[in-house]
């Protein structure tokens, strides 16, 4: 099993430009064009959060048109710059998106790892939060399947990141109660989020927790005392999520990888099952 996640994309309205630079919509068709080029095809491309810049349906409309040549179905949860009322009209169309209720979550049932999806987002601020309602319902996901492997998929780190900025932040309510959730339900494999435009990992309560890399503009590490948020030249990217029956020692795990996007031409062979093919000079 295969997931690609993508993360913060921040499609603009046609013709618009992400804080007057960016072209996102030019960063995210590399991303199709790069999903769609793995062999073998992914299962699933999850998207956590922040689509749409401003929360503009022309947005939402964009991100579909660039999104619909994609090799495998796309599931995807509000970030703090999505509108709610607008993220569902976009999706929906989709089964997998609620019809009702206040929050946009929902779980994958169809593959070897469950995905479980949570709405994190509180509207008007950056950080989010985990309110007893949402708590309960993951709550209730878990306990109904505990023998799956299960991947909780959020838009917002619910760790700090060591930086500096509004990135710095994890959730302003709920971070405690989901740790302590999460170590009571052992058959989590991983937590990811999107939200800090760059790849980090933690532990959180007790599962391996991974950030993706944003599809368009990275921000810089910035770990000093002021409270500094910048872009950076870096590579944007996404991540790959790979369900491996033996991991190990004859046990199964997930591997996360980040994967950045750009031309850096074709991948030059050392070995082919294990036998040399690259010659050396001379």
């Amino acid at each position: 099993m295969m997931v690609v996640q993508i993360t913060d994309t921040h499609i603009e309205p046609p013709g618009d430009l992400a804080y007057a630079r960016f072209d996102t919509a030019a960063a995210l068709k590399r991303a199709v064009d790069t999903i769609n080029a793995m062999s073998p095809a992914p299962d699933l491309v999850l998207h956590t959060g922040d689509l749409a810049h401003n929360g503009d349906p022309r947005g939402y409309r964009q991100f579909l048109d660039i999104t619909e040549p994609l090799c495998a179905p796309l599931v995807a949860l509000p970030g703090n710059h999505d509108e709610r009322e607008a993220f569902r009209d976009a999706f929906s169309g989709h089964e997998w998106m609620p019809k009702t209720g206040e929050f946009l979550h929902f779980t994958i049932e169809d593959f070897a790892v469950r995905i479980v999806c949570c709405d994190s987002v509180i509207p008007g601020k950056a950080p989010g939060g985990l309110c007893p309602a949402r708590l309960n319902w993951l709550r209730e996901q878990l306990e109904a399947a505990p023998e799956r492997p299960t991947i909780v998929a959020l838009h917002h780190p619910p760790f700090a990141s060591g930086m500096t900025g509004t990135t710095s932040n994890g959730l302003l309510e709920g971070g405690a109660e989901l740790a302590e959730l999460l170590r009571n339900h052992p058959q989590v494999v991983r937590l990811v989020a999107g939200h800090s435009h760059r790849a980090y990992a933690s532990a959180f309560g007790g599962v391996v927790a991974f950030v993706a890399p944003t599809t368009c503009y990275p921000f810089a590490l910035e770990t000093g005392p002021e409270r500094v948020l910048s872009f950076s030249a870096e590579p944007a990217g996404l991540a790959v999520h790979l369900w491996l029956e033996d991991q190990g020692g004859g046990e199964p795990g997930l591997v996360s990888h980040a994967l950045p996007l750009g031309e850096w031409g074709m991948p030059e062979p050392l070995l082919r099952n294990g036998e040399r093919v690259l010659a050396m000079p001379g």
